[in-house]
């Protein structure tokens, strides 16, 4: 394990543990041109806010989750890009095409894009001072452990603090700022700048003490949304404009301070996604459901406001604690400047703390992204600034939404994942089981690579290497069986999570075809095409190793709820003859095909679809096709070797987190935190928020909670036991290894509250060489387990 030079000259008991919670901070405000890389969010899952910080003039770049332009809003017949008639009767003559020639098309089943749509910003929540100028002594800072957003700074002798903070309990975002002098007078308004003029508008009630703001994303038919920002307290006197919608309030004598609660809603309802409703997902005017919340929010005094918040958000960030050192004092120093020396270079100085920030701000942004009322994080979370966002700030499903929620099970954040399943249940199922029957003929549901909010389930015109993605819902389902796993919440599996097992592996069992390519008695899917990578072709490493895990954690869940007897011994019987997914290449590397395509599998392509049994999936085990530990391992790693740091090939902070999680499960503790840092030094912004191709925008989150999943894969390796006990030690004991990559750079850290498979919680702590030294349960779960560090010793 690699050893940092400075730890050479410390001892353990040297070493500072950050066990406090963390924060982003800047003396500077949000710049107004580069907002997605200088502010800090903050958001409560349905709200999300980007606050400027601009002393005396605060702006909050606002989102709600449901706002969309697009979709059967603008357009009565939109049809989520599923063709008006059945296609798959093209079905086998694209199937026999390939099995003769080894690669093919599917345009026949291609649908259309139209209403597509984009997930876009709300507008802009001004907050002016009157009077403020030249101030001295600025902060602006995030704290993680408390959600709240605050902003300090001095003028002519007054020194003024805001807090912002978006809240769960009460469903707003509240604002508040205080003085030591009495307030000066205060102008509220909203507006939208990009937004048509015609479609938005601003008003304002000086008997709610209100700003109000209402808009539509297209004339006449568009997505209603509505908007309001009403103050708590008193005051001397309260105006409106009714030509701007400017609040104005005088406070009064000896006022300090003045609050705000914020709430925005949008005509969406994810219920009225079925056929008996038109797929309309057309709800009520939200005008009633922002004017009742801001209501009950306002008649709470700030104090109470913040009590609630806090209570939520501090019970869910506190339920892990990864504590690293400081040796460089950077919890001293600006966030930005930190980031900015971060360096990875060989010879470097790293920053544990920095790297300890990130991991915490993973879970920082999972809580203000997902809750059980809200959408899942989109790819942007919930945080954008445009009417149309990049890749339309949509779900898509061959790496990114899956990564969004890679940090949640194992560190306690499990139960914010509804969210996801609501959204597959109420806006994936019911019209992809119509995408089903349309394009394959098929039971079950299905979607593909790209989805909105609308129900876009159908397969987009397009590139087939990206379009081309039915196994989207599998992958999917990979999630519903780990929340099981560390859950083991029978009511939410037999409720929730087997009937989305269920479909998905009805679905599969239609599509499988007899491979008469190769006549070897195996059954693979027939087309496929590997993630915007290759020919369409059959047998599709990444879908067999996929089908292998739904159908194994499928009848998993049957056996465990004791029901479908018939499906279990079709499920059970389909496996033992289904291809597993696992070829290796004359090149000793897992090959991306059934079919070895010497033009495409030594490249250095940004996904890692042939890996997905390795990480984050675990299907890849000596028990498939009859391959050794030490040769699946080699395989593995020659291919992580082909495909190189990440960089070459849109240089995406999300392919290097998963490759760091990806040599993490070899052991390679020097390869995992090499990419780790290569994606702090080359893709994360001075807000610590990840952009796509270097530091450059588009933002996207996932590789911000991908990084919190890798450092996870470097802490524990526990992976779930096969169908028929495969992975089992010592008489039926489960092995979990604690720190299998842990860098010597971490020096003497702990965690606390590590969920494990079983549901059982625990704490370790190792030296200064990175070995786990000590564990101990904090609860134990309903399996034995034999924990394990890396050298194999045994700790519990």
């Amino acid at each position: 394990m690699p050893t940092s030079s400075w730890i050479a000259f410390l001892s353990l008991s040297q070493l500072s543990l950050v066990v406090h919670a963390k924060s982003l901070w800047s003396t500077q405000p949000a710049g107004f041109v580069d907002i997605i890389r200088t502010a800090y969010p903050i958001g409560n899952g349905q709200l999300a806010a980007l606050p400027f910080g601009e002393p005396g003039s605060e702006k909050l770049n606002l989102n709600r989750d449901s706002l969309w332009n697009g979709g059967p809003f603008e357009n009565a017949s939109y049809n989520g890009g599923n063709p008006n008639f059945s296609v798959a009767s093209t079905l086998p003559g694209i199937r026999d095409w390939i099995f003769r020639n080894g690669t093919g098309n599917v345009t026949t089943l291609m649908g259309s894009d139209d209403n597509y749509g984009s997930y876009q910003v709300l507008g802009n929540l001004s907050v002016s001072l009157q009077g403020i100028s030249d101030a001295t002594g600025y902060k602006r800072s995030l704290d993680l452990g408390t959600g709240i957003h605050t902003t300090t700074f001095n003028t002519a002798n007054v020194s003024f603090t805001t807090a912002v903070f978006c809240s769960y309990p009460d469903s707003v975002c509240v604002y508040q700022v205080n003085s030591t002098a009495t307030l000066p007078r205060i102008d509220i308004y909203f507006d939208n700048l990009q937004a048509d003029s015609s479609l938005v508008k601003s008003s304002c009630s000086t008997s709610s003490k209100s700003a109000l703001f209402s808009g539509i994303t297209q004339a006449d038919i568009g997505m209603i949304y509505k908007a309001e920002a009403r103050v708590i307290e008193s005051a001397k006197s309260v105006s409106c404009s009714n030509t701007t919608g400017t609040l104005s309030i005088i406070p009064s004598n000896n006022q300090h301070s003045l609050s705000l609660v914020i709430s925005a809603g949008t005509n969406y309802d994810a219920t009225k996604g079925t056929a008996a409703h038109n797929y309309s997902f057309k709800g009520e005017d939200p005008s009633n459901y922002v004017s009742k919340t801001v209501a009950k929010a306002a008649s709470k005094t700030f104090k109470t406001l913040r009590k609630n918040h806090l209570a939520d958000f501090s019970a869910l960030i506190n339920t892990f604690t990864l504590s690293l050192p400081d040796p460089l004092g950077s919890a001293n120093k600006e966030t930005a400047t930190v980031i900015s020396a971060y360096n990875t270079t060989e010879n470097s100085h790293t920053d544990p703390w920095l790297e300890s920030l990130l991991f915490d701000y993973s879970r920082y942004l999972f809580i203000s992204s997902s809750r059980d009322n809200s959408l899942p994080p989109n790819l942007q979370g919930k945080w954008a600034y445009g009417l149309s966002n990049a890749w339309g700030g949509d779900y898509h499903s061959n790496i990114n939404l899956q990564m969004n929620h890679w940090v949640a099970d194992q560190t306690g954040l499990g139960d914010l994942q509804s969210a996801l399943w609501s959204y597959m249940a109420e806006t994936w199922a019911p019209r992809g089981s119509e995408t089903a029957k349309l394009l394959y003929n098929a039971p079950g549901w299905v979607v593909h690579d790209e989805m909105n909010i609308f129900g876009h389930t159908g397969m987009k015109t397009g590139d087939e290497y990206w379009a081309d993605y039915p196994a989207a819902a599998s992958w999917l389902m990979q999630h519903v069986a780990d929340y099981y796993d560390y859950s083991r919440d029978e009511t939410w599996l037999k409720n929730t999570g087997y009937p989305l097992l269920k479909a998905i592996s009805e679905f599969w069992l239609s599509q499988l075809q007899k491979d008469v390519y190769f006549n070897d008695g195996t059954l693979v899917v027939n087309p496929c095409s590997s993630p915007e990578h290759g020919p369409t072709t059959f047998g599709c490493t990444h879908y067999q190793q996929l089908i292998h895990a739904v159908f194994t954690s499928t009848l998993q869940a049957a056996r465990t709820l004791s029901t479908d007897n018939t499906l279990q011994n079709t499920l059970q019987s389909t496996l033992t003859t289904l291809d597993k997914g696992l070829h290796i290449s004359p090149l000793t590397q897992i090959q991306e095909w059934k079919i070895y395509f010497p033009a495409y599998e030594n490249t250095t392509h940004r996904h890692l679809s042939n890996l997905i049994g390795w990480y984050p999936g675990s299907s890849l085990s000596s028990y498939l096709s009859g391959y050794t530990n030490s040769t699946i391992s080699t395989a593995v790693r020659n291919t992580l070797i082909a495909r190189g740091p990440g960089i070459i090939d849109s240089n995406a902070g999300w392919e290097k987190v998963w490759r760091a999680a990806c040599w993490a499960r070899l052991n390679d503790t020097e390869m995992s935190y090499g990419e780790l840092r290569l994606a702090v030094g080359n893709n994360f912004a001075g807000n610590a928020l990840s952009m796509y191709s270097g530091k450059n925008e588009p933002f996207q989150i996932d590789a911000n909670f991908g990084f919190g999943g890798a450092v996870l894969g470097m802490l524990v390796v526990d992976l779930p036991v096969g169908v028929e006990g495969e992975g089992e030690e010592l008489e039926g004991m489960r092995t979990v290894v604690l720190g299998p990559a842990i860098p010597g750079e971490w020096a003497g850290g702990k965690v606390q509250g590590l969920r494990v498979r079983g549901g059982g919680v625990l704490d370790f702590e190792w030296d200064v060489d990175g070995v786990v030294v000590s564990a101990a349960w904090k609860v134990k779960g309903v399996e034995a387990l034999r924990i394990v560090n890396v050298k194999g010793e045994v700790l519990l």
